[in-house]
């Protein structure tokens, strides 16, 4: 009778499993909606806030209200937190299969867009103070500007307000781009596969920005200086030809000045380089490699560009523009080359450009053989003959000053490519505004001293044409411990696929030169021809420099041979010097080389497109 009762009761063994099972799905269920569902649902909710405080953003952002933005990203800020928490909850599902790497990026993403805000919720204080200056209402600097003109005066005149703030969100920031790289485009399918290219353009430039954000807050006084603040300022921009190599990047074939006035940029318009030249009245004679194989009797203004040392360049050029009657003041120079042109006109697309003949189409591949063209071929006179070069300029920098969203985000990598491959050098009469462009490696300076070896190989086009464009070179260095001593045999290989036509390509003539430390003594040189070769100590660079002439043999026909060559030099190193690294320096104006170490046992190759410090292994 008592069983009879428990089991009645449900307590009997059978009804204790029952219960026992009841429990247990009602706990999966509790863990259930602990772990996936309540977080899924509350998760879902900040991001339907979050949507609805965005499109509060934009719709601020439109009535230009400072205060409704600057609530805005505080809202978003405190959102993306919670979103944040609750993903954490879900955390478990960045293991499983199929979903797991979504999941990362999601929590990546709002990594980001937490960091992201956190940054700028730092640069509110200083940006309440520029608002009104860039049109928006409510902040609390002077509202009565109203040209744009005006505005960008007084955007350039508050750096020094909002170079502190950035100082301070900096690392938000960087953490924030961090987050933003370890998103994984491809990993968008199905009906997210749209976001995958919004993804990339967003991580390309906000990695730019990043980038660029110490030289705000570190430069802030130069930054101001050189957007002509509070005087305007005159530069001299040279276009140079990097399809005739020079030790600067290329002959120096146009130039033109821009001025900048309080962050506003006047107006551009190229000339043929031979125009300045023939108002300069500084004739001193030619170097003995420039008046042997160029061949000419003085030294001209255009050739002045011999030192691979941007300032000392800079000093050679302005001894000639120093010499011309009534030549306008510049504040420094700007060397423009053949590559960065060519990468300016592939992010705009293409530009069309007036001619004697009609329009011409100038892309990112045709326009150097365009250009040559309309200067050499057209046999106009020299006044005329590179006009088209102007023309070309003037029409490719109105389409860059218009450019916005994703065709602004390429011009912005190019810029920042050309400024670090040396497409682009600078050089600024302001001390402060030049050691700025030392500091980030954009001023062309051969370092003068380096904690240990040290090599850079120059080479000169000299009656080679316009061989450049299709050169590649292949540099290799080989360090090896020699009774007691530090022997290096570095070595240029030339690659030249051209076939002579005459005009465009030829021959190859070169003048090469390595420099190494100081105090290094030759040994051998290969690869030169019979003119006895150059060894000096040059103490501007402070480096020992071993130099001679190239012949490249003939290629006329497709079926011949690529056109190669190697020069090697073989030599001491000086007694005392600490082999811990070896720094390489690019050659401004190369496109195409590579860079091979022999170090030991040890060798490595690499694409040489930037200056380079290599760590040294311990060498017996």
């Amino acid at each position: 009778m008592a069983d009879d009762k428990e089991k009645k009761k449900g307590r009997g063994p059978r009804g204790r499993r029952w219960w026992m099972w009841r429990l247990g799905v009602s706990g999966l269920i509790a863990l259930f909606l602990a772990f996936l569902a309540v977080p899924g649902v509350l998760l879902a909710r900040q991001v339907s806030n979050m949507r609805h405080t965005v499109r509060v953003l934009e719709a601020g952002n439109k009535r230009r209200s400072f205060p409704e933005i600057r609530a805005g990203v505080q809202q978003l800020d405190a959102e993306t937190r919670n979103a944040l928490a609750w993903m954490q909850w879900m955390g478990y599902l960045s293991v499983v299969p199929g979903i797991g790497r979504q999941y990362q990026d999601g929590e990546h993403a709002f990594r980001a867009v937490d960091q992201a805000l956190r940054g700028m919720n730092l640069l509110m204080p200083a940006l309440d103070r520029v608002a009104p200056l860039l049109g928006y209402r409510g902040g609390s600097g002077p509202e009565h500007l109203r040209t744009g003109k005006q505005k960008i005066s007084a955007v350039v005149s508050a750096l020094p307000i909002l170079g502190p703030a950035l100082r301070r969100a900096y690392p938000d920031f960087v953490r924030a781009n961090r987050a933003l790289a370890a998103i994984r485009p491809a990993d968008f399918h199905g009906f997210l596969r749209p976001l995958a290219s919004k993804v990339a353009t967003a991580q390309s430039l906000v990695n730019t920005a990043v980038k660029n954000m110490p030289l705000i807050y570190q430069s802030t006084s130069a930054l101001q200086n050189i957007l002509g603040d509070p005087s305007p300022k005159r530069y001299l921009l040279i276009f140079q030809n990097s399809g005739e190599l020079r030790a600067t990047g290329g002959f120096m074939t146009a130039y033109a000045y821009v001025t900048v006035d309080h962050g506003k940029l006047g107006h551009i318009y190229a000339e043929n380089m031979y125009l300045l030249d023939a108002q300069v009245t500084y004739h001193p004679p030619a170097s003995t490699v420039i008046g042997t194989y160029l061949p000419v009797t003085y030294w001209h203004l255009r050739d002045a560009n011999t030192s691979p040392n941007l300032p000392t360049t800079v000093s050679y050029i302005k001894k000639f523009y120093a010499s011309i009657p009534n030549a306008p003041k510049i504040d420094g120079v700007i060397f423009i080359d053949t590559w960065f042109v060519d990468d300016l006109i592939g992010d705009v697309g293409s530009v069309t450009v007036p001619s004697l003949e009609g329009p011409v189409k100038l892309t990112a591949q045709n326009a150097n053989v365009e250009m040559e063209y309309m200067a050499e071929r057209r046999h106009l006179p020299d006044s005329q003959r590179k006009q088209f070069i102007g023309h070309a300029m003037k029409v490719l920098f109105k389409d860059v000053m218009h450019a916005h969203g994703s065709e602004l985000v390429r011009i912005l990598k190019t810029v920042d490519q050309g400024l670090n491959r040396k497409f682009i050098l600078l050089y600024f009469n302001n001390p402060q505004a030049e050691a700025m462009a030392k500091r980030y490696h954009w001023a062309g300076t051969m370092d003068r001293t380096v904690p240990g070896d040290y090599l850079s190989v120059v080479d000169e086009n000299l009656l080679g044409h316009k061989d450049n464009y299709d050169m590649f070179y292949h540099i290799a260095t080989h360090i090896a411990r020699v009774d007691g001593r530090w022997q290096e045999t570095s070595s240029i290989t030339y690659i030249d696929p051209a076939i002579d036509n005459g005009w465009l390509f030829v021959p190859y003539h070169s003048w090469v030169r390595f420099y190494v430390p100081w105090g290094s003594q030759l040994i051998s040189i290969t690869g030169v021809d019979g003119i006895p070769p150059e060894v000096y100590g040059n103490t501007t660079v402070h480096k020992t420099v071993f130099g001679g002439h190239v012949d490249l043999p003939p290629r006329t026909a497709a079926d011949q041979p690529v056109s190669t060559h190697t020069v090697t030099v073989t030599y001491w190193l000086p007694q005392g010097i600490h082999m811990g690294s070896l720094t390489v320096q690019l050659q401004p104006g190369v496109n195409h080389q590579t860079f091979t170490l022999r170090d030991g046992g040890i060798q490595k190759t690499m694409p040489f497109t930037r200056d380079v410090r290599i760590k040294l292994p311990a060498l017996p």
